[in-house]
């Protein structure tokens, strides 16, 4: 059986934190049903025997939603803490039951009883959570000899009607709360195993597609710029082979990039990086006329969706010189919709997007990589009419 206790010198798996917050179960059983099993003991006694009874079920609520909070705010504990907590736990509930039952009148002490139990009941659920089943059926087994004592400390002869039918009942919800905790376990178990088989899939599905868009707009753009048909001019020639080493310089770094992880967070703006993809593009011949200006809007972009937009823009203004037929284009930044958007404008032969579906450059290295950051992209292009590309993403 797993256990919930989080280890702060271990990874915190996926896990491992759904079965420590999992042990909020029983903590809010206990908030929930102690207020609910004192009203059913005041209706069934009245006010007979209430002091040490409501004494508890107040002392109970206070300290399981502290627990419950400690949980949910908390960091985590090391597992020789925690299995002290379980042990505290425990010895809260035998003296809380234990002074229920010896100060309730005799007549009603079966049903005060009832009401302190409750905590057991939780006791019980914790304790499958952190030490499994076997360890929970060792505590349901010393819990008979315990519910007997408590009988027998409040007046109560062991085969009294009433306290043998109260402590059979006490001790059913103590199997139904090991069964169900154990059943929740198991849900946990496959559901979370069955979770992190689909994530490592889709990760290893967005690495070879961050592969894809390493090489397609790094390599095959450096392939195909070679591939084109060499000028007869010397001068002309010379000058081509002067941009492809400038552009096998500029990727071979992009590329180390890459390699070295993710860039680091800087201080400046979409626009600075924009200004640099235009000066790349320039040495492909291609004059970008960019309008912008830095706001404070510009600085809230997250590094994530700056880099995504920065990246699908090199790729516009890539098919704009390869597709285009022109050597000019309007780079235009803007807010819009609570975001930014870049709009790519050029005044070339355009296309039919019916006559010409999306390749990769727009599919993955453009519309893919803005929907992975929230955003998304459009272009509307017309024979003869140019093309225009527009890219958003949120702050």
């Amino acid at each position: 059986m797993p256990d919930w206790r989080y280890r702060e010198d271990s990874a915190d798996t996926l896990l491992m934190r759904a079965i420590r917050y999992s042990a909020l179960g029983p903590i809010f059983y206990r908030v929930a049903a102690f207020p609910k099993v004192y009203i059913g003991f005041l209706v069934a006694n009245g006010s007979a025997g209430i002091v040490p009874v409501l004494s508890t079920t107040i002392l109970a609520v206070l300290l399981n939603v502290f627990a419950g909070w400690w949980v949910v705010r908390g960091r985590g504990i090391r597992a020789k803490t925690s299995g002290r907590l379980m042990y505290a736990d425990l010895a809260v509930g035998v003296v809380l039951t234990t002074i229920v039952a010896a100060a309730a009148p005799a007549e009603i002490q079966p049903f005060a009883i009832d009401v302190a139990w409750t905590w057991m009941v939780g006791t019980v659920a914790l304790w499958t959570l952190s030490f499994g089943l076997p360890t929970a059926c060792l505590l349901l087994i010393a819990a008979l000899p315990f519910r007997a004592f408590l009988t027998w400390i409040g007046g109560l002869p062991l085969d009294h009607p009433l306290a043998v039918s109260r402590s059979v009942g006490c001790m059913v919800a103590l199997v139904v709360a090991m069964v169900t905790t154990a059943g929740i376990l198991i849900l946990l178990g496959v559901g979370t195993r069955f979770a992190l088989g689909i994530g490592m899939r889709r990760g290893q599905r967005a690495e070879r597609l961050r592969t894809q868009r390493v090489m397609h707009d790094s390599v095959l753009q450096t392939l195909e710029a070679m591939g084109l048909e060499a000028p007869d001019d010397d001068s002309a020639a010379a000058e081509r082979l002067a941009e492809m080493r400038a552009t096998a310089r500029a990727q071979a770094a992009e590329l180390r990039r890459e390699l070295n992880g993710p860039d680091a967070p800087s201080a400046r703006g979409l626009a600075a990086d924009l200004a640099e993809v235009a000066t790349e593009m320039a040495r492909d011949g291609l004059r970008t006329q960019l309008v912008a200006a830095e706001t404070e809007q510009d600085y809230r972009l997250s590094h994530a969706r700056r880099t995504a937009i920065r990246d699908a823009v090199r790729e516009a203004l890539r098919n704009t010189v390869k597709h285009a037929g022109t050597k000019q284009v309007v780079l235009r930044v803007e807010e819009c919709e609570g975001g930014v958007a870049v709009i790519a404008r050029d005044q070339g032969t355009g296309f039919s997007m019916l006559d010409r579906p999306p390749g990769f450059g727009i599919s993955q290295s453009i519309m893919a990589r803005l929907a992975e950051v929230g955003g998304r992209g459009t272009i509307d292009s017309h024979p003869g009419r140019g093309t225009r590309v527009t890219l958003w993403v949120p702050h």
